[in-house]
């Protein structure tokens, strides 16, 4: 694989569109709502908010403010708005930190919020998982690294998988 090969690939889904396979027959939006909805995993919550699906993963880690308290909330997020007319889904990643935990609806909760294509990665000290099912005792020894394409990938596995193309929304 040459090097423009692995940028573009790497690419996939922050600057350019992630198409699906050929062959591929596109699925019902229906379809592609419930896929992305299924989308799971620890600190991983899904929902509707104002017609978009939001794909989120949040965590209490140790403070990473140090000037902060104990502990912070964390919070990454991903909406999808849906296009069936072109058989699109188009995201775009949010994220901040609280001292306070945010509630259910925390997409419209909170202000201060990072809006863009996100990309990288980041280590925290979890202490417990947030969430649907929120758990005290975090990760394995509490270390987990969070990186973008935990939340990116799987979006795009729900919605290539769908035969529709995923695309980033500009910020």
């Amino acid at each position: 694989m040459g090097l423009f090969s692995k940028l573009k690939e790497k690419s996939r889904g922050v600057m350019t569109a992630a198409e699906p396979a050929d062959g591929v027959t596109p699925a019902p939006e229906d379809s592609v709502r419930e896929r992305l909805l299924a989308i799971s995993g620890p600190g991983i919550e899904t929902a509707v908010d104002e017609d978009e699906i939001v794909v989120s993963w949040s965590a209490k880690v140790a403070s990473v403010d140090p000037g902060g308290g104990d502990y912070t909330h964390v919070y990454r997020a991903i909406r999808v708005e849906l296009d069936p007319g072109d058989r699109e889904a188009k995201g775009v990643c949010f994220k901040t930190n609280s001292d306070a935990e945010l509630g259910p609806g925390f997409m419209s909760g909170s202000k201060g919020w990072e809006r863009g294509q996100h990309i990288g990665s980041e280590s925290f000290q979890v202490i417990a998982w947030l969430g649907h099912v929120t758990s005290s005792g975090g990760a394995e020894d509490g270390k987990y690294k969070f990186g973008w394409s935990d939340l990116r990938d799987p979006v795009i596995a729900a919605v290539t998988g769908a035969g529709w193309t995923y695309k980033p929304k500009r910020a």
